[in-house]
């Protein structure tokens, strides 16, 4: 698994968790839906840290706590 399937697959669980849709997580972020969308997709291979940060901010978490999971164990870089 590369980093954005990680990011993807970590932003998926919490979305589901939190009762949140992608179009909530574009719009409070203010991130490019193009972005998400490819992210999800599985068109992306790498993710900016800006881009995970917001993400992390959107579900009120810290970079360490979105990191903290199995998703980021074993990653291809």
């Amino acid at each position: 698994m590369n980093l954005a399937q990680a990011v993807a697959l970590r932003t998926q669980e919490l979305l589901k968790q939190h009762n949140k849709t992608q179009y909530k997580l574009i719009k409070d972020t203010l991130l490019n839906k193009t972005t998400i969308y490819s992210l999800f997709k599985d068109k992306k291979e790498d993710v900016k840290l800006s881009t995970v940060y917001l993400i992390a901010e959107f579900f009120g978490m810290t970079l360490a706590e979105f990191f903290d999971c199995n998703y980021f164990k074993d990653i291809d870089i």
